[in-house]
Parts: structure tokens; sequence; C-alpha cells
């Protein structure tokens, strides 16, 4: 479901309708009667008073907090598990301890600081940011979907372009509401503007294949010709697409393993995998003692649902990322389920499956065999 163009573009509507919304274009708001009618019943004594003044804060501050929860409950679809609870635990937490804090220590009241232009300025700041994210579920979309309007450079463009205007929002050089033209640019909004254009601006070199470290799990893979230019260790890998049974043929004439990875176009952790751990030099250089092969599962292709099928049937599971380590005979060696950022437990992986496939291979040992192409090649 996380995979789904459908559900990734209601999160992308969800998202664009907030963002706007901060943006100043319109008011969520609820009806004044209802408000008002649940005042008059939350100030009746007994705990259906308390829940009741509860809810009515709850709908009172939803034209605040809306576009952060909403986009949040939207965004747990894929993310489940406890990064969701961790979201709305922390979101609890921060809306509910300045009351404890103030109920705690009322003289602090008076040294609030006061509502004004900064409040406005936090909500648009926050409405590009959350059009940035909106690009992200359309990119899904167009990866699962195999349409190619949204891909990397194009991702990695319109942010530079969404920051960048609130960079230039913060100095006062984009008017919207927030700021005037009178009100002089202290050193607070000076360095957030400085810190935003700097993101900003870091965002270039990946638009032409760089590597970006963490944002990788959240952008379109670079084209192979990019990474070929570009003269990264994982450049030299070879993926094959889709092409398990070519994967195994290969394997034979070469004495290899092959490793599977059963992975997705909307799949951030896979992202994340291939970009920053595969590109370690000693984790690249034991890769390509396998036959590597990309197994997308998550497309809107055939290829795509027998690539699950053929997961689910072997492994029991369609989680993503799915690594898998088989022999040329099409034997599982061994199996790894889900991310790592340990480059340690990687290798232990990769060694495991080299070993088992060694003590299982008929004939010629793997290694044997690889001495021997060796040293043929030179």
């Amino acid at each position: 479901m996380g995979a789904s163009p459908w559900v990734n573009g209601f999160i992308a509507a969800v998202f664009a309708i907030f963002a706007i919304s901060l943006l100043g274009a319109f008011e969520i708001t609820l009806p004044s009667g209802l408000l008002t009618r649940l005042d008059q019943v939350s100030r009746r004594d007994g705990y259906l008073g308390t829940l009741l003044m509860g809810l009515t804060f709850s709908f009172t501050a939803f034209a605040c907090v809306g576009p952060f929860v909403g986009s949040l409950l939207a965004a747990s679809v894929q993310t489940p598990g406890s990064r969701t609870l961790l979201g709305m635990f922390s979101f609890a937490t921060g809306l509910s301890s300045p009351f404890f804090f103030l109920a705690t220590f009322p003289s602090y009241l008076k040294k609030l600081p006061k509502s004004g232009q900064w409040m406005v300025r936090v909500k648009v700041v926050m409405g590009f940011i959350l059009l940035a994210a909106m690009l992200k579920y359309l990119s899904n979309v167009d990866q699962v979907l195999q349409i190619g309007l949204l891909g990397r450079e194009r991702e990695l463009a319109a942010w530079l372009v969404l920051f960048s205007l609130a960079g230039f929002y913060l100095l006062g050089l984009l008017r919207l509401e927030g700021v005037s033209s009178e009100e002089p640019l202290g050193v607070g909004r000076l360095l957030v503007a400085s810190l935003v254009l700097t993101f900003a601006f870091s965002l270039v070199p990946g638009m032409s294949g760089s590597r970006l470290g963490e944002l990788e799990a959240y952008l379109p893979a670079p084209q192979q010709d990019a990474s070929a230019a570009s003269g990264r260790s994982e450049a030299a890998l070879a993926f094959l697409k889709n092409q398990y049974p070519e994967a195994l043929a290969k394997a034979r004439d070469e004495h290899k393993s092959v490793l599977v990875t059963f992975t997705g176009y909307a799949c951030t952790n896979c992202h994340w995998m291939k970009a920053n751990l595969f590109t370690q030099p000693e984790i690249a250089a034991r890769m390509k003692d396998f036959v590597l092969v990309d197994l997308y599962t998550d497309g809107s292709d055939e290829a795509s649902v027998k690539n699950q099928e053929l997961q689910s049937k072997t492994y029991g599971t369609v989680a993503i990322p799915f690594y898998a380590i088989v022999g040329p005979e099409g034997n599982t060696v061994t199996t790894f389920p889900g991310l790592t950022r340990n480059a340690t437990e990687w290798l232990d992986f990769l060694q495991k499956g080299i070993l088992q496939s060694s003590r299982s291979a008929v004939g010629i040992p793997l290694h044997v065999a690889a001495t021997i192409r060796q040293a043929t090649q030179e």
C-alpha cells in the first residue's frame, strides 16, 4: 500500500493543500457555531466537561497543527511502526510541555514572547517545506508508474527553487505575509535565511549525479551514465534490472553467486543502502565477487508482479529491501532482511555467502575459479 500511486497521490494532495494554506492562500477553519457550542458544554463540571474542553481546544488549534498532524498521519502509511508512534509522541509532548511548565511556574507567563510577525514567518517557511515534501510523494508516483516526468534532476531543481524562495522570503526579497519593507533584518532571521540558502545551493551537485548523503533515500537514483561519469566506486558495480534468469546464467558462466536485491522504486531504505552503504570502497570491492541483480517489486508492470510473487513464494515476505545470495543453480545460500547502517554486518553477510557457496559448489570452488579467471584475464 505504501508504494501505491493512489496512496502516494493522496499524501501529495494533503501536503499540497496544507502547504498552500500555510503560504496564506486560504485559512482552514471550523464552523464558529460548532466551536461555541463545544465551549459552552465544556464549562460543565466533571470528567465530561474536562474531556469536552480538551476536544474544544483540539478543534480550535486544528488550523495551526493540522498541517503537521495531517501530514504526519498521511506519511505514516509509508513508515509504519515505531516511527509513526514516535512522531505522534513527539508532537503530543511538544504541544503539552508549555502548558505543564507554565502551570508549574505561572510567573513565566509574563516573559513569554509576544505573538507577531515571527509566527507568520514560521508558517510561510513551513509551507515551502511541505511543498518540497509533496514533490517526494509525487516522485514516488512517477517512479512506480514509470512515467519519467519527475526524475532526480527535476526534483532537485524544484527543491532548489523552493528552499531558495524560503531563504529570499526571510531576507525580505520575496514579499509575502509576515515580512514588511519597513521591518529591519534581524540577526536571527539573517542566520536562518543563510542556513536555508546554504541547504538549497548544496543540492546543485546532486543534479549532476553526485551523492547527497542521507537525502539519497528520498530521491530517485541517478542515471547509470551519470554515475559512470562521476567516477564513484559504485559506478563499477553492474546491476542487472529485473533479469533473474539472466543473472543465474551469468553466474554459471563466471562461477559466481548471485546477490539478489528485492527493491522498490518508492523504497527509501533501498535507496539509502545503494547510495550510502554499497558505495563504501571495501563493500564495493567485495560485491564485485557476485553477479548483482535488482528485482523491483512495487512497479505497475508485469515484471514487478512476478518479482513480488517470487519473493513471497520463496522467502515468505514481500518486505523490501530484502537481500538473498543465491547459487548459480538457484539455491538460496543466505538472506539478509531490511536496512542496516553497519558496514561490518553487511560485510559479514557477504563473506558468509561466499564461504557457504564455496562449500556447496560442485566442481571448482568459487574462490579458486575466481583466481583462475583473474589470471586468465591478466
